[in-house]
């Protein structure tokens, strides 16, 4: 043993290496960015950051305005990347690359956290940590708001975290806070927990400064919109807390009634986005669990910097995840959105555990043990459920007919009622789980016999598994078995920027600078290659602020829109572009009707989604 130790040893000790490995880390995340930049179909909400922000910024439409656009999130959401619109062009590949490069500050705010508070080693760990997950990478790369919301708090725990900040990097952390809420309004309850920690670690004085800093950059931001802005506040903050703001809220009598989109949600979905939210981002989730199963009281004192840092992160960390859980699984429409919004802080994760290794306990108790054990058995099994989806349908159908004839399949179908494909897919991960844990069982198993023949801490076996356990998460990361699964966005590796252009460009063909265009669609980003036409703003959010009914007028000063607006758009607009199936007020019948006529199709903006074919029609008496 020690002919290995020792060499490995003396590889550690070189200075150089780890600021290489670390170096090696950031060209492979960046190269993996480019890749999945490319690579990856776009949405509703990106369409909608960066054709706004382009609006936005451009000065051709103005946030929060009445009988404008609908701003329904934070306002530098938009102005990001808008602001990389207007300076590059617009298109869906420039807003990407603007966000691998604003992930380079997220990344480079890990390395230098982790250098501080862990070693240099830790620092390559958790820039590796970050470069082997395309989950990760993914989350930072599409133009949403994760990315600039990650790069942004990463940076104020920086500043903030520890006993020897000094009072002005304290201040510039705080006044981050303000434009991290006005990034992202669900992050509200970042300044309240930090402020708490100021006033724990820093002082009462340095926490009132903190305070003030604080409030007076967020309301001089907010300043900028006043009072439009009170709108979009109207709406996210509770009715209880904001009697006061009633003035900005849509009257009841005008609401009509909403189409709503709204995901499916039950018992069944919330245990499968939530082990899915733990697959994609095993390592970093975990590791905030791996600090928790190993916390002792005893590491509570002295109470040192270390201990304070580590409740905070913990307490950050939980709150963070648990709201915007809440808002996934308990809120309006998207239970899958947590699969989003985890980019806001599971970073946090691998922050707590570089902070908290040093405190935590190396004694493992019978009671401590069996804890351990159980939640990796169910980490093990509800990871292994949620590949269930990802398994091949052709795999499974053809193993169905085999079973057909075999007693067991039978009873079960029997006694679950589940369809065949659900069901084997089902059986299959769970009993490939099942075998996971045995064979893991047993290895362990093996090790405790060896350390017991030590006379070595049995206990120390909860130790080895824990390691087992993040080892396996790392390598396993860039796979489909973690970190490459479920990809909703996964194109085939077909060039998406290509297409869009192709698409864009025959659209600029067709339609002059200055048409009006009524839009039924959930791929605004099209816009971007058409920069020339004016959209009718509150049709950019597609469905999610139209109703049927309510008074038409009011509506549409709070830019939205209903069935009346939609037919007087109708009648107005030179062209109507539609989106293969996603019409909800006009229907296949009534543009066969003989008023409209089909004008062109594009190409799909997306090679390997049909329903990115967007379809162009004009009335009949034009």
């Amino acid at each position: 043993m020690q002919r290995i130790t020792d060499p490995l040893k003396r590889i550690a000790s070189l200075s150089w290496l780890p600021h290489f490995l670390a170096l090696c880390g950031g060209v492979l995340y960046v190269l993996h960015a480019l890749a999945i930049a490319r690579t990856k179909t776009s949405f509703l909400d990106e369409g909608m950051y960066l054709y706004k922000g382009w609006l936005f910024v451009s000065g051709q439409a103005t946030p929060y305005a009445e009988y404008g656009v609908q701003t329904n999130h934070s306002i530098l959401s938009y102005l990001i990347p808008g602001v990389s619109q207007v300076l590059f062009g617009p298109g869906l590949d420039t807003g990407r690359y603007f966000m691998i490069f604003l992930s380079l500050f997220t990344l480079l705010g890990l390395w230098v956290f982790a250098r501080r508070w862990g070693s240099d080693w830790w620092a390559a760990g958790i820039v590796w940590v970050m470069a082997l997950n395309p989950a990760e990478i993914k989350l930072y790369t599409l133009a949403i708001s994760e990315g600039p919301v990650a790069a942004i708090l990463v940076w104020i725990l920086i500043l903030t975290i520890g006993e020897k900040r000094r009072l002005g990097e304290v201040l510039l952390g705080s006044a981050l806070t303000s434009a991290l809420v006005l990034t992202r309004e669900t992050m509200a309850f970042v300044p309240p927990i930090l402020f708490l920690y100021i006033f724990w670690q820093h002082g009462w004085k340095t926490g009132l400064y903190a305070m003030l800093c604080s409030a007076v950059f967020f309301f001089g931001g907010n300043l900028f919109y006043y009072p439009d802005n009170l709108t979009f506040w109207a709406m996210r903050v509770p009715r209880v807390l904001s009697p006061f703001l009633d003035a900005w809220r849509l009257p009841p009598f005008a609401k009509g009634e909403g189409l709503g989109e709204f995901e499916e949600s039950n018992l069944y979905r919330m245990v499968l986005y939530f082990f899915l939210t733990f697959r994609l981002h095993f390592v970093s989730l975990v590791s905030a669990v791996v600090v928790w199963l190993l916390w002792s009281p005893r590491a509570a004192r002295p109470m040192t910097e270390r201990v304070r840092a580590s409740v905070f992160l913990s307490a950050l960390f939980l709150v963070l995840f648990v709201a915007h859980m809440q808002a996934s699984f308990f809120g309006e429409y998207c239970i899958s959105c947590i699969l989003l919004y985890i980019g806001y802080c599971n970073f946090i994760g691998l922050m707590l555990l570089v902070v908290a290794a040093p405190i935590l306990t190396r004694e493992i108790s019978r009671a401590r043990l069996i804890v351990i054990f159980a939640v990796i058995a169910i980490l093990i099994v509800g990871i292994g459920f949620s590949t269930h989806e990802d398994l091949s349908a052709d795999f499974s159908k053809t193993m169905i007919e085999r079973l057909d004839t075999v007693r067991v399949w039978n009873v079960l179908l029997y006694v679950t009622a589940l369809p065949p494909l659900l069901l084997f897919r089902l059986s299959f991960v769970l009993t490939v789980s099942l075998l996971v844990l045995l064979l893991g069982g047993a290895a362990l198993g093996v090790r405790y016999g060896q350390l017991r023949r030590k006379q070595a801490d049995g206990g120390r076996i909860g130790l080895v598994a824990i390691h087992a356990l993040l080892v396996a998460g790392f390598v396993l990361s860039p796979t489909k078995i973690l970190g490459n699964g479920n990809d909703f966005f996964n194109c085939d590796g077909t060039d998406v920027f290509a297409s869009y252009e192709k698409a864009g460009s025959e659209l600029r063909a067709i339609l002059e600078p200055g048409s009006k265009i009524y839009w039924e669609g959930r791929i605004p980003a099209i816009f971007l290659y058409v920069p020339g036409v004016r959209v009718y703003g509150p049709q950019l959010n597609h469905l999610h602020y139209y109703s049927r009914g309510g008074d038409a007028e009011t509506l549409l000063r709070f830019n939205r829109w209903n069935d009346e607006l939609a037919e007087t758009w109708l009648s107005e607009a030179d062209y109507i572009l539609v989106q293969e199936t996603e019409m909800f007020h006009l229907n296949k019948q009534a543009l066969e009707s003989g008023q409209y006529v089909k004008v062109f199709s594009a190409p799909k903006a997306e090679k390997c989604r049909w329903q990115s074919v967007i379809h162009v029609y004009q009335r009949a008496d034009k």
